[in-house]
């Protein structure tokens, strides 16, 4: 985003009369702000940080109806999930994609009991396009996943989920509510709420990065600030109670030679009583995730000493080769904003699905939920929108079937004309086709030129990035527009400097800014090193 464009951004935030206000960028936030625009209200969407700073681009990377909730009977969730699988696969084919899952079984029961629960999963999906699961041999299972204990193995379940680019999904919403319509700003912060007669009218607002306030009018305010939703709700009204169950998650992340596998892998019972996944994930492997109660949260959350070591635990009872410190290339925490108006603080037994709650004033909040189930939230959101705030003449939602960008002129073997065009070896090939669908060519244009030498990574993405994703920062572009922060910390220091360099130009930085996000994004780097470097040494 140019300077002199979110400078004119402001002048109109600060002049319309919006429809709504939501306050928060990620899923919820961004999903809400695309399907209000196609429905054609006014909307303005302002994010405190950047586009998927938070939880949303630290999810376990599965758009999935949740096999862990066939225990719980959580069966309209999971229906709700599997539909909104398929219509991402649809919309965001370049982005979402199907994912095979072993899930390993050591005892003569397992394999018939874990098939009838994935017979009902597979029920559940019955629109969806992903083959039903089926059992397979141990030899077959040693196949999928070569790096697995096969001490006692008698064989698993064979079945398919999706996985995706979180960040880069949240990115695209925000960049499509933009195009129908939504102001859409970043580095804006809420300070306070304007209110006429007891109910909301507006806000006062901050542009972080020049500092300067604007007064923004709305019919209607949504709160949908994930973790910090009862934040936003004290500046609504002081006195209220809080409604937030923060739990943390946090993944370590290995090179694939360290985890061999061709498919991912569920291992059902751990010692906290959540299901872990091992998961391969842009040419990397994922492990993740845990469940630990938190009390204060951070804008960056680092992993806790018992959660690495709970994990590295975990895989090592399900790998032949047992996972060290040494290993660990890098390492991402996410902050689950779960909802418990009752106060239960039991995090893994309270529901996923969305809360809505409306207080006194007419501030509208959201929680809960999971990215599977995005889309159908902003429009439950929506919907709810328009019944609270007379707008009912505006209609339904009209984003199932909504086109993302990149979407046109993809195709899973656009790679191959990727990789003759500019001399890119596959995996950047698939990188760049996965990143960027159809897109790619308008970005990269005929001959791009690489950030480092030898490391395929072009300064036209980031001038993109820059120009048309909304990235203000050295930390935006290495995290959540290359992911690089989150797959190679060693890689994402080298990238620091050339990146910053290249927003200084797109942004009109001086040097001395220049050098304070640079170390900014250098600092965050090195403080997640050393959650795990610790002990390795």
């Amino acid at each position: 985003m140019q300077k002199h464009d979110r400078k004119s951004r402001f002048e109109k935030l600060k002049e319309e009369q919006f429809d709504l206000l939501i306050l928060g960028g990620g899923a919820t936030g961004a999903g809400a702000a695309l399907d209000a625009s196609l429905r054609g209200l006014k909307v303005a969407l302002l994010e405190k940080s950047d586009f998927a700073s938070g939880t949303s681009s630290r999810s376990t990377k599965l758009i999935h109806g949740g096999v862990r909730y066939l225990a719980q009977f959580h069966f309209k969730l999971i229906h709700e999930a599997l539909t909104e699988r398929q219509r991402l696969l649809d919309n965001a084919p370049h982005l979402v994609k199907p994912l095979p899952f072993i899930l390993p079984t050591y005892k003569l029961y397992e394999k018939p009991y874990y098939s009838i629960g994935m017979t009902m999963y597979d029920i559940l999906a019955w629109k969806g396009n992903l083959p039903s699961h089926k059992r397979v041999s141990k030899e077959e299972v040693e196949k999928d996943f070569p790096a697995l204990q096969t001490k006692g193995l008698t064989g698993g379940i064979l079945y398919y989920d999706s996985q995706f680019n979180d960040a880069r999904l949240n990115v695209n919403i925000a960049r499509a509510a933009s195009k129908e319509g939504a102001l859409v700003l970043n580095q804006t912060e809420l300070l306070s709420f304007q209110k006429k007669d007891g109910k909301i009218v507006g806000g006062k607002v901050k542009d972080l990065l020049s500092g300067e306030t604007y007064n923004v009018k709305a019919k209607v305010v949504v709160n949908a600030t994930g973790p910090w939703v009862d934040d936003i709700r004290l500046k609504d009204d002081p006195r209220t109670y809080r409604v937030l169950s923060p739990s943390q998650g946090i993944h370590l992340v290995f090179k694939k030679e360290t985890i061999p596998c061709n498919t991912a892998l569920i291992i059902p019972k751990t010692k906290d009583g959540r299901v872990v996944f091992i998961i391969p994930w842009e040419d990397h492997v994922i492990l993740g995730t845990t469940d630990t109660p938190i009390h204060e949260v951070s804008q960056d959350p680092l992993p806790l000493e018992s959660e690495v070591e709970f994990l590295l635990q975990t895989g090592s009872d399900y790998l032949a080769s047992p996972l060290q410190r040494k290993d660990i290339i890098s390492v991402f925490s996410g902050i689950r904003p779960l909802i418990s108006p009752e106060g239960n603080q039991d995090t893994k037994s309270i529901s996923r699905e969305e809360v809505i709650l409306v207080s006194s004033s007419g501030l509208i909040t959201m929680g809960g939920g999971k990215w599977s189930t995005y889309r159908k939230m902003s429009e439950d959101l929506i919907d709810r929108v328009l019944k609270e705030g007379g707008l009912e003449e505006f209609g339904s939602s009209r984003t199932a079937k909504y086109a993302f960008p990149g979407k046109v002129g993809y195709s899973p073997n656009l790679y191959k004309e990727i990789q003759k065009m500019y001399k890119v070896n596959e995996e950047s090939a698939k990188r760049l086709q996965n990143f960027y669908g159809g897109e790619v060519f308008v970005i990269l244009g005929k001959k791009p030129t690489q950030l480092l030498k030898g490391i395929e990574y072009f300064q036209e993405e980031v001038e993109w990035f820059a120009k048309e994703e909304f990235a203000l920062t050295v930390t935006d572009v290495l995290a959540r527009r290359f992911r690089i922060q989150f797959l190679d910390l060693k890689l994402s220091a080298k990238l620091a400097t050339p990146v910053s360099k290249i927003l200084a130009k797109q942004l009109g930085w001086k040097e001395s800014y220049r050098k304070e996000k640079e170390s900014e994004a250098l600092e965050l780097i090195e403080s997640l090193k050393a959650t795990y470097e610790a002990k390795a040494k």
